[in-house]
């Protein structure tokens, strides 16, 4: 039968050793005919360690019924076979996988199984790295604590990674399609980093704050890159974004403490006498005008003697209470130490600040002071006034011209205002 099966090809048929495609001829399951690309393919080195054997010892036994049934189908002249994949052992033993089309001949009163094919095994190889590549990006999407995100050109998301439900509250598929700046408290806060990303291509560590799904406003650090098309064209970002609430809490905490009084929350003596430097070079710009009131409670020493201290710390805060319900948002209140505080006001002349002055002189001296569940005192406050002036080098010297003011009225008498 073998030999029968090997017998010579019509030499018709010899152009088919031209082909670069693999080409082999079945007849009763054998194989009667393979080109060079055919034999170089299953890595034989003679076409006698082809012919005349069957395919069955050649197809992965997973595969071959879905072979053997092609073949029936040519032996009986019927329709052409689609394209299909399967794997077949080599001669040397190796596993390939090729893509087959096979349609039915004619030889004499017999029907063949004429058959292409093509070697798909770098193909699937690759397919097994692609997969392997995704199954690992997979893993590490699921494992994220950080947030990755791409969007298109548009700006709409398309792909955003599992770990956005820890932080936004919202799954990924229900992100997936929508604007990325539906998700900032502002749309228009997402403007300035596409900006920056369009013209430096990243961002590093952009600030950002983005609404979670029960309204809560968040800080966010992105970084994030450009990514063009084939033409060069921008078509969207992809990049990181992590939650950086906590340390933006703790960054103004640390603020907090550093310019901060810890008495009384207003601003340390470090704190505000920056304030005024900034003022004065404020002023040299062209700003202003700017004015300062320095303040000393008097006798203050009696309340700390008679009550004690932690009295006094009370009285010392609840003083500052009431001075800040008569300032504005714009005006800079500080602690130098002990009962001594100063104002700094911005776009206030000596007029006005004078006039402010005596309000809070007067409030000062109409307001009863608790020091203890049963007790309150009264207290008075002098005050020296001062104006910024551009000849000024430091925030020592509208200080001092306060300071020389808040001396007279105390020699005057105390409780009163002097410029």
């Amino acid at each position: 039968m073998a030999d029968a099966c090997a017998a010579p090809i019509n030499p018709d048929m010899r152009w088919l050793e031209q082909l670069p495609t693999g080409v082999i001829l079945i007849v009763g399951e054998h194989l009667r005919y393979a080109n060079a690309e055919a034999l170089r393919l299953i890595r034989a080195a003679t076409p006698q360690d082809v012919l005349g054997r069957s395919v069955q010892d050649f197809v992965h036994p997973l595969d071959l019924a879905r072979v053997l049934a092609r073949i029936r189908r040519a032996e009986r002249g019927e329709a052409g076979n689609p394209p299909t994949e399967f794997r077949v052992y080599a001669c040397d033993g190796s596993l390939r996988v090729l893509a087959m089309t096979s349609t039915p001949l004619r030889l004499g009163n017999t029907w063949a199984a004429l058959a292409t094919f093509m070697d798909l095994s770098a193909r699937a190889e690759m397919d097994a790295r692609l997969r392997e590549t995704d199954d690992n990006f997979q893993r590490m999407m699921n494992t994220m604590q950080d947030v990755f995100y791409r969007t298109d050109a548009d700006g709409i998301t398309r792909y955003v990674c599992p770990a956005v439900k820890n932080v936004l509250g919202y799954a990924a598929a229900d992100i997936i399609g929508l604007p990325a700046a539906m998700f900032y408290p502002d749309p228009a806060e997402r403007e300035p980093l596409l900006a920056a990303i369009r013209r430096d291509g990243f961002v590093h560590d952009f600030p950002g704050r983005m609404r979670c799904r029960d309204g809560r406003i968040i800080d966010i650090a992105i970084s994030t890159q450009v990514l063009r098309d084939e033409q060069g064209n921008y078509a969207g970002v992809e990049g990181i974004w992590r939650d950086i609430s906590e340390r933006k809490r703790m960054e103004r905490e640390l603020e907090r403490l550093a310019t901060r009084d810890d008495l009384t929350g207003i601003l340390n003596r470090r704190a505000i006498l920056e304030q005024i430097e900034d003022a004065l070079a404020r002023l040299r710009r062209g700003g202003g005008p700017f004015a300062l009131l320095l303040f000393d409670l008097d006798h203050f020493k009696r309340i700390n003697d008679g009550w004690g201290h932690g009295a006094g710390d009370g009285v010392l805060r609840q003083f500052v209470a009431l001075v800040q319900t008569l300032l504005r948002d714009v005006d800079r209140f500080g602690r130098l130490g002990g009962e001594e505080f100063v104002l700094l006001l911005e776009r206030v002349d000596a007029s006005a600040a004078r006039h402010l002055a005596e309000r809070i002189r007067a409030a000062v001296q109409s307001t009863p002071f608790i020091v203890d569940r049963l007790h309150a005192v009264e207290l008075t406050v002098s005050l020296g006034l001062a104006d910024l002036r551009v000849g000024d080098r430091r925030a020592s010297d509208p200080l001092e011209r306060a300071d020389r003011a808040l001396y007279r009225v105390k020699a005057e008498g105390r409780n009163r205002v002097g410029a």
